[in-house]
């Protein structure tokens, strides 16, 4: 308190002083009533009601375009105070255009200071490969507080996924694998459009050629790919793979590929019990023959390419070598198949991985 006494005095007798020199007095009368606007326009409050704190300022704005983009997304009330308070403080030709978080701005002054000058924050979040959507939806939440619920919705939408210009009645399988850059609050809308538009980027025109040459559509091969994604873990393995389940299509043999049965399970990843491969479901290729309804996952491009490129093979079995090289037993013979069972099995009951329980494998 002494110092705010002491800058008081000093004011007062500024004032003193001033009085008698009518000269200066009114001036100065002037200049302190302006000071007062200037600092009451820059501590205009936001609309802090507003949830959305995310904007999009587009290149080339002017700042009464700007203006008008932020009372429509009712973060300001006053568009001209907007554009005064921004040419007081010097910033008319200097906001920039990019997303910006407005998280730590409540007034005139934080806004146009995050829209000018402070560094744009963003989370960079990693999908990796073979996530399901339900996955990728708990890790944005996670990371950047994308709410999974409304992600999930979205996802689901067919109206959103034909929007998107998705063939198919959801998006799964079509959230492109890869770092993105995102800002906290994003919203599930922003996301999903970002890892669409990067799918269509890599699964381009020429990709989607050579899949009608090959007598396919995009759906199939992304669903396929989803199921070699989810089976291996080894990049070579994935034309093999491939190439193991158009045999067993072209020979109308059930695929019988756990990775469905992965999808259909609430507790997904876990080892599969033969009472899982009973759940009705049309993703239930132990049930049902040919391909499933759609991806069970959301593949890499490694996956996607080696469903385009099949190695030439006349593969019909796969069993897990269950060693450390995470790799599988291949063959055309169904003997040689339960015999490489056998011996997995044998394997899991040394290291005491059964526990008694009826798995698949």
């Amino acid at each position: 308190m002494p110092k705010f006494t002491e800058a008081i005095r000093k004011i007062n007798k500024w004032f003193d002083f001033a009085r008698s020199h009518p000269q200066i007095y009114a001036p100065l009368i002037v200049l302190f009533l302006l000071a007062i606007v200037y600092f009451a326009m820059l501590a205009t409050p936001l609309n802090l009601r507003n949830l959305n704190r995310i904007v999009t300022i587009q290149p080339n704005a002017s700042l009464q375009e700007i203006a008008t983009y932020l009372q429509d997304q009712n973060i300001i009330e006053n568009r001209s105070r907007f554009i005064l308070a921004t040419k007081m403080m010097r910033k008319g030709r200097k906001l920039r255009a990019g997303r910006f978080n407005l998280k730590r701005a409540s007034n005139y002054y934080e806004l146009i200071k995050t829209l000018s000058d402070w560094e744009v924050e963003t989370v960079r979040v990693t999908i990796p490969e073979g996530l399901r959507s339900r996955e990728i939806a708990k890790l944005l939440e996670k990371r950047i507080g994308v709410s999974a619920e409304g992600f999930m919705k979205k996802i689901m939408d067919p109206n959103f996924t034909h929007e998107l210009g998705i063939a198919a009645d959801n998006l799964e399988g079509y959230l492109f694998p890869d770092s993105y850059d995102l800002l906290e609050g994003d919203s599930p809308e922003y996301v999903i459009r970002r890892m669409v538009s990067r799918f269509k980027e890599v699964v381009n025109d020429s990709v989607r050629q050579e899949i009608k040459r090959r007598g396919y559509n995009l759906h199939q091969v992304i669903t396929l790919a989803s199921i070699v994604e989810g089976e291996v873990q080894v990049n070579f393995e994935r034309p093999i793979v491939a190439s193991l389940y158009y045999n067993r299509l072209r020979r109308r043999i059930r695929l019988e590929a756990c990775p469905t049965i992965q999808y259909i399970i609430p507790d997904s990843p876990r080892r599969l019990l033969m009472s899982d491969l009973k759940i009705k479901s049309p993703y239930n290729t132990y049930l049902h023959y040919g391909l499933p309804p759609g991806p069970v996952s959301n593949p890499g491009w490694k996956s996607i390419q080696a469903t385009l490129n099949p190695a030439k093979t006349n593969y019909l079995y796969m069993i897990s070598k269950g060693d450390s090289t995470y790799t599988h037993f291949f063959t055309s013979n169904y003997n040689e198949f339960l015999a490489a069972k056998k011996r997995l099995q044998n394997i899991r009951k040394q290291n005491k991985l059964n526990a008694g329980k009826d798995y698949v494998d």
